[in-house]
């Protein structure tokens, strides 16, 4: 069977026609499960989406699909740390979300601390990063966080992610996009800005940088799809891998405790004290994404105020 080739997109010239009849759509090619395009393209060799923070990941280029295929079977190969990774994003992320919503940032850098420290708090860089967004010492004073013999708040998640938040602003008004952003939070935005003139080029995805900031995006990405949306992948996860990432957590998984007001922001509530999601993780779709709109939670609402007076009414 002749392989699939890739190029501006996913071609099938190579295939005979026959191959698209429903018996013969089970074969895989002869690279078996070991092939990139198994894990970019659906069975009707369209290419599945990706975003980040709104922009497009051009996974329809070699070089991209290339990279981003190595990425996923990288971590989808890491059962154990996936699910340690799951439990602990379930604790932190009702902590970080309304902080991100606050300063206007986009909800996918919710991830960037997993690809940072996969949220924990003792890991230092060997350059002096700290805590969950390792942020360095310098940037840290900045940012206004104390950073010293006694100190250190960038081992405060509430305080470091407001500081990132800064940060990301920052970084935004300087590059305009988000995707660039999160490139230069890891390289500095002096490489970002340097090779983006070097090389005449504005895209992440096209840009030369160093090796880690290179593949940052993709861990990053790596790390939102296969908590959020698993069975996608199934091509490259096993069943139990999935298995574990879609059930529900324990009820006894919560968020951190936090005071509901913040210093900069008296009148903005963080987290309800009383708040637990036992069923946080991946669920189809958008459902991670999206919630419900007003219109539908009224609609939602009239319903079963519907359904009530209908059961309450006598026979």
């Amino acid at each position: 069977m002749a392989a699939v080739k890739t190029g501006p997109g996913i071609t099938t010239t190579a295939y005979p026609f026959s191959i698209f009849t429903p018996d013969t759509s089970r074969i895989l090619p002869s690279k078996g499960l070991n092939n990139p395009e198994l894990l970019v393209v659906d069975s009707t060799k369209r290419l599945f989406p990706i975003y980040f923070c709104g922009e497009e990941v051009p996974v329809n280029e070699p070089r991209v699909s290339r990279r981003w295929a190595q990425t996923l079977r990288t971590y989808g190969a890491q059962e154990e740390f996936l699910f340690d990774l799951r439990s602990r994003a379930s604790e932190f992320f009702p902590i970080i979300d309304p902080i991100l919503r606050k300063y206007k940032i986009p909800r996918d850098f919710r991830f960037m601390p997993l690809a940072e420290s996969a949220l924990d708090n003792r890991s230092v860089s060997y350059r002096g990063a700290a805590g969950y967004w390792q942020i360095m010492p310098g940037t840290a004073r900045e940012l206004g966080l104390k950073v010293n013999g006694k100190v250190d708040e960038r081992l405060n998640l509430e305080k470091a992610t407001v500081a990132v938040c800064r940060h990301l602003h920052q970084l935004y008004r300087e590059l305009g996009s988000w995707t660039l952003v999160a490139a230069a939070y890891n390289g500095g935005i002096t490489h970002v800005m340097n090779k983006m003139e070097q090389q005449g080029q504005t895209s992440y995805y096209r840009l030369r940088l160093h090796r880690e900031t290179s593949h940052y995006l993709f861990r990053i990405l790596a790390f939102k799809e296969l908590l959020t949306n698993p069975r996608q992948y199934a091509l490259l996860l096993r069943g139990s891998t999935i298995a574990e990432l879609t059930k529900p957590l324990p009820s006894w998984h919560k968020p951190l405790a936090l005071p509901k007001k913040i210093k900069d922001a008296p009148t903005i509530e963080l987290v309800d004290e009383d708040f637990t999601d036992p069923t946080w993780g991946p669920r189809p779709n958008t459902a991670l994404t999206k919630a419900p709109s007003d219109t539908d939670q009224l609609i939602a609402s009239a319903a079963l105020a519907k359904n009530t007076r209908m059961h309450q009414m006598p026979i």
